[in-house]
């Protein structure tokens, strides 16, 4: 039954009108998530910073983040095995809102690391049950188009957020209000389209633990996609307006800053998603590493020209964070059926794996070598990657 679902968008030009509002769904849903991250992002940065002056203490933050996906995401296939997934969506969108008033409510970095910690446990959940989603229902000749639009809901959220974190400032109530009221928002796509195609749950067989990790080591590039993605997507939007405020810009310019990457980002995931379905995928992820490796050493060598700094940013943060979505479109053509489910696990436990090693690295990086080193780390993650994916491409 499994084979004849996913076989079908492959074979047949048009998708069903369910089919298309599955993938509404699952890209409007995890789209305010993103829009809610965008405007959370510099208010827990910029906080913490004023409460700690700490990059390290930052960087554990968002290692912390990273061990609650890692953690949580192998999970992810036992819980579609054991309930329904649209059910497990929505408890976890409450879960995940519930968190950014918290944050108001206890304003100690010891408090922080807890609630951080749960908010990323549940919307964890909720983006590899969407992938999945997406990735089930998406045609072949269409699954790169599909994926980069994902990726541009999720980048453009961000930027989004980004933008109005430049307008509410991060003082006071209402900035926390607004982000948890967005988070709830992302329930209104299933009650707008609620006869939207099902997700295909996961076996008992498929949900092994052992399952995702023999996927993992089968597909080292795929991976090397998400350990990239997320250590640059992690170290970035929290790190940026830090690192900005650091070489003597203002925290309003630090904001304007990461405006200008998120919008970036937004920009280049449906062109990168297009061209995956244009061209050789591997050539392609070669490409975007390059970039990874060389772009944080031309944002260090322009130092305080906030100007070539705010450029340079905007198309290394849309060319590098293009390999989530370029990795997604491999691992759809790669893995099929109720494999998919740990395939898609086992890529955001890759994610999480980069957002847990680099972050604190780069926070260290870049109090000992103030600020420069978090672009010198930067810049050792693209050449490892570049390394990996080269090795890959010439066998």
């Amino acid at each position: 039954m499994t084979d004849t679902i996913i076989a079908t968008p492959i074979t047949t030009p048009g998708m069903t009108k369910a089919q298309k509002q599955g993938i509404i769904t699952a890209i409007a849903c995890t789209g305010f998530i993103a829009l809610a991250w965008g405007l959370s992002s510099p208010l827990i940065s910029q906080h913490l910073e004023r409460m700690t002056a700490s990059g390290m203490t930052l960087g554990w933050l968002i290692s912390l983040a990273a061990v609650a996906t890692i953690l949580s995401t192998p999970f992810v296939p036992k819980l579609m095995s054991w309930f329904a997934p649209r059910t497990v969506i929505i408890a976890c969108l409450l879960i995940g809102a519930a968190t950014i008033p918290a944050l108001k409510i206890f304003m100690a970095p010891e408090a922080w690391f807890l609630i951080k910690f749960i908010g990323s446990c549940a919307f964890t959940v909720v983006f590899v049950i969407a992938e999945i989603w997406i990735n089930q229902l998406a045609p072949e000749h269409l699954r790169g188009r599909i994926m980069g639009m994902y990726g541009a809901a999720l980048a453009g959220g961000m930027g989004v957020g980004s933008g109005l974190a430049v307008l509410t400032g991060i003082d006071g109530w209402w900035p926390f209000i607004i982000c948890a009221a967005i988070n709830l928002g992302a329930v209104m796509p299933f009650v707008i389209w609620r006869n939207a195609e099902k997700i295909i749950p996961t076996s008992k067989k498929d949900a092994r633990f052992g399952v995702m990790f023999k996927i993992m080591l089968a597909a080292p590039t795929i991976m090397m996609c998400a350990v990239v993605f997320g250590a640059i997507e992690q170290s970035m939007i929290y790190f940026l307006p830090v690192y900005d405020t650091r070489l003597g810009h203002t925290e309003h310019m630090a904001r304007i800053l990461l405006l200008i990457a998120a919008v970036g980002n937004a920009l280049f995931q449906f062109p990168m998603g297009a061209l995956a379905d244009k061209m050789n995928r591997k050539l392609l992820t070669a490409v975007l590493m390059s970039v990874a490796f060389i772009g944080p050493l031309a944002m260090g060598f322009v130092g305080s020209n906030f100007w070539a700094l705010a450029i340079l940013a905007f198309f290394y943060m849309g060319l590098t964070t293009a390999l989530y979505t370029v990795g997604l479109v491999q691992l759809g053509e790669r893995f099929k059926g109720h494999q998919l489910s740990a395939a898609n696990a086992g890529f955001i436990v890759a994610y999480g794996i980069g957002s847990l090693i680099v972050p604190p690295l780069a926070g260290k990086m870049m109090d000992v070598y103030n600020p420069q080193g978090f672009m010198w780390t930067m810049a050792a993650l693209g050449a490892v990657g570049l390394v990996v994916v080269s090795m890959r491409f010439r066998r």
